[in-house]
Parts: structure tokens; sequence; C-alpha cells
């Protein structure tokens, strides 16, 4: 039975390290739903590693984190462009047959066809690879052999709940750090204040994503009190995590259709399509920040600890 901090990191680290080995042949055959729980793996893993980085050894974690945001990159450039793709092809669905000119929907196909099936190759190669071998070799020793420092030796229960305390106020921070939308004056925003503001919401969405793997972690070793706060804060966490998510999704798509209706003046289609399509993604996007914005008015605060 795990006693000390350490005990239960250690539990837990296994636990996505064996999860990240069970979904690998379903990667490789090109199983998009293995793709997608390896990728989560990898990132539980990379985000632990973070919220406890007090309890290992000094820099004992940092090139095992590194290798994993590696890997979580090759996974997500084979499933993102599906994701847009999709997203795409029901805009295009929603849109009136007399609006939809031109070869729109083939050019967006065969782009992000393109982009998957190359993200697809990356990630045979990258899990067929030695650097990919040796991660799962390090990973392994490192779960078997936690380099833990003093800290870890202490009962779990306190220990965790102020790691997650401390991801929580990393997440406050992101918040407090946005940049106004419009520059706090009237008129539209420049491309500068737009761009601060999404890199700004996206940085909000990894803190939230980080907050919830902690406290998603924590609940399971908490006392009866804590737990409750504990698994209240993950759900919120997950609320605006997901907010931005699809916020996230909507920047990326508006970036392909502006370079898609670039290439359509270059070789003389029409680009209307690309057009109405980013300005329904603008919507969205808007949806998704005010959904964010409503999510954090009712994340828990002190009092309710």
């Amino acid at each position: 039975m795990a006693t000390t901090t350490g005990d239960v990191l250690q539990a837990y680290l296994g636990q996505q390290l064996g999860e990240l080995r069970r979904h690998g042949p379903g990667a490789r055959a090109g199983q998009a739903e293995a793709i997608h729980q390896m990728r989560v793996a990898a990132r539980r893993l990379r985000s632990l590693l973070a919220t406890g980085r007090t309890l290992f050894a000094a820099g004992a974690a940092d090139d095992i984190r590194t290798e994993l945001q590696w890997i979580s990159g090759v996974l997500g450039a084979a499933r993102d462009p599906t994701v847009v793709q999709d997203r795409l092809r029901e805009l295009l669905a929603e849109e009136p047959p007399g609006l939809v000119i031109g070869p729109a929907a083939e050019r967006i196909d065969e782009t992000l066809d393109a982009s998957a099936a190359a993200g697809m190759e990356n990630v045979i190669v990258a899990l067929d690879g030695e650097r990919y071998a040796l991660l799962l070799g390090r990973l392994a020793e490192f779960v078997t052999a936690v380099p833990l420092t003093a800290k870890a030796s202490r009962p779990p229960h306190k220990t965790v709940r102020k790691l997650v305390a401390k991801d929580e106020a990393r997440l406050r921070r992101s918040v407090d750090g946005l940049a106004p939308r419009a520059g706090g004056g009237p008129g539209t925003p420049s491309d500068a204040e737009a761009a601060s503001r999404d890199e700004g919401l996206h940085e909000v969405r990894k803190s939230a994503k980080r907050l919830r793997y902690a406290a998603e972690f924590a609940a399971t070793v908490a006392g009866k009190g804590d737990a409750k706060w504990l698994s209240r804060t993950a759900l919120a966490a997950r609320h605006i995590q997901t907010a931005l998510g699809l916020h996230q999704d909507s920047v990326v798509a508006q970036t392909l259709l502006s370079e898609l209706g670039r290439r359509a003046a270059g070789s003389g289609e029409p680009g209307f399509t690309f057009g109405r399509l980013h300005a329904r993604e603008g919507q969205l996007a808007a949806q998704a920040e005010a959904d964010f914005a409503r999510a954090w008015k009712k994340f828990p605060g002190p009092r309710d600890r």
C-alpha cells in the first residue's frame, strides 16, 4: 500500500507508461482513438513530471519531459488535420448550396488529407525508431527507480494538495496575464492584438489542462474533504480546457482558410467560400471565448475549499 507521496507518484507514472505502451500498436496501425489515447498518456506523464518537479532530484525529469513533448507533437501532427477537416466539413454542409463556389471542399480535403498522411508516416517512423525506444527505456528506468527528494517521503494527502494549489495559481496568473482583445479601446483589434490574445488563451488552456491532470491524480489519494474540492477543481479546469480547445481549433482553421484563400487568388480559383468559412470560424472562436469566460466565472475560489 502506498504510504508516501513518492509511492503514489511512482504508481501513477507507471500506469501512464502502461497506457503509452498499450496504445502503441493501434497508433502504428493508424487508429485515430489509439493515437489520441497515446497522446493523452504522453501529456499526462509530461504534465505530472512538471507538477511534481520539486519531488524529483534537480533536472532528473527534464530530458524525459522534452522527449514526451516530442512524441506528443508527432502524434498530434497525425490527428489534428483530421479534427480540422471534420470541423470544416460540418461548416460546409451548413452552407447554402449556392454559396459554395468553386472546388472549396476538394481543396480543403486534399490539403488536410496530405497533412494527415504525412503525419501518419512520421508516427510510424517515430514509433519504430531508436529515439522512441530510448524514451520508453528511460521512462521504465525512471519509474522503477524514481530519483526522489526528501519531500517525496512525506504522506501524500497534504503534499499533493499543495502541488495542485501551485498549478491553480499558475492558471490564475495565465488568466490575469491575458492581453485585452481590442487593446482596451474602441474599434477592430489589430492582427497583432488578436494574435497576442489568441496566444494567451492557448497558454490558459495549457495551464488548465495541467491543473486538471494534477487534480485528477491528487483526488485519488486525498482525504474526503480534499477529494471533493479536487474533483470539483478538475471538472472546472476541464470545462476551461474544452472551451479553449475549441477556440484553438478555430484559430488553426482560420489560418488554414486564409492560406487556401491566398492560393485560390493566385491560381484564379474563387476564394469566396473560404472567406465565408473564415467568418464563421471567427464567430465560433468568439463563442468559445465567451464559453471560457462563463466557465472562469464559475471556477472554484478559496471560499469553495
